[in-house]
């Protein structure tokens, strides 16, 4: 029996007491609706045994005891520690998803483009020669069809423009090769790779022109026969680099580009010096 002079408290009232003494809110909603269904069940047992409503709900109350041991009690399963840091983590990987799901979309709808892209406008130095192509002597002007692969890289070239010039104060003729390389990569932070300041090229007849890398690293003469470049444009997943080679023995029939900085030849592309349209 109840207590004479003790007041009746509602599910909502007993509910809100409890709650005062669970420091976390966010949870008080989750408390009160457990609570809730927990007392209306119990009620509504009663009232199949004949107790009226008002009477079934207070003695449902009353059986759940005081509710300041029973928000005491719940407080400690309610840390606002760990409940703060279960909604931030939550936060955070709806946040780390969708952020992904945007890259995703991002790279379904780019990534053809990227890889079908021709950035001649942003190769500077086959760019001009392109715009004035018939101020040069062109002797081959061809796209290799040769590749290579390696660590997760597909190399080749897009464009290759070869033309027949005068050596300089050593005389003679000289060819010079000034060429497009697509560099694919599935990975974007894998974009760009350097690697154009240790490309060095070597032709059939055994002349070698080296990179600019070599000719810091060996102290090499800087000779009218080098190679270089530089980057032309940079994609999630193209790279394009705007090479060439200069002072080309006017024998040769071919060039091999050649990367050996860390001991291993990674990219072997051989390409004909003759062949091709030309205007000459």
């Amino acid at each position: 029996m109840e207590a004479p002079g003790k007041s009746r408290l509602t599910i909502e009232q007993f509910c809100g007491k409890v709650c005062a003494f669970v420091r976390f809110r966010p949870d008080h909603a989750a408390i009160t609706a457990e609570l809730t269904a927990h007392l209306e069940d119990h009620a509504s047992a009663l009232e199949e045994h004949g107790v009226p409503a008002d009477e079934a709900i207070a003695r449902a109350v009353a059986t759940m005891g005081d509710p300041e041991e029973v928000g005491r009690a719940l407080n400690k399963s309610h840390s606002p520690l760990l409940g703060w840091f279960q909604i931030w983590f939550g936060r955070a990987v709806w946040t780390l998803t969708a952020l992904a799901l945007a890259i995703a979309l991002f790279r379904a709808g780019s990534t053809r483009s990227n890889l079908a892209a021709q950035p001649y406008h942003n190769a500077a130095y086959l760019n001009h020669l392109l715009e004035h192509y018939d101020e040069y002597n062109v002797v081959a002007d061809f796209t290799p069809d040769t590749s290579w692969q390696w660590g997760g890289y597909a190399f080749s070239i897009q464009r290759a423009v070869i033309t027949r010039s005068e050596a300089g104060e050593s005389g003679g003729e000289a060819l010079h090769l000034n060429y497009l390389m697509k560099v694919t990569h599935a990975n974007p932070w894998q974009r760009k790779p350097e690697f154009r300041e240790w490309l060095w090229v070597e032709d059939d007849l055994g002349n070698r022109y080296p990179s600019r890398g070599q000719q810091e690293r060996e102290h090499l003469p800087v000779s009218a026969g080098d190679s270089a470049g530089n980057p032309a444009a940079d994609y999630p997943f193209v790279s394009y680099y705007d090479m060439w080679v200069t002072g080309i023995d006017p024998e040769a029939a071919q060039l091999t580009l050649r990367f050996n900085r860390y001991g291993e030849n990674v990219i072997y592309l051989t390409l004909p010096l003759k062949g091709g349209l030309s205007n000459g």
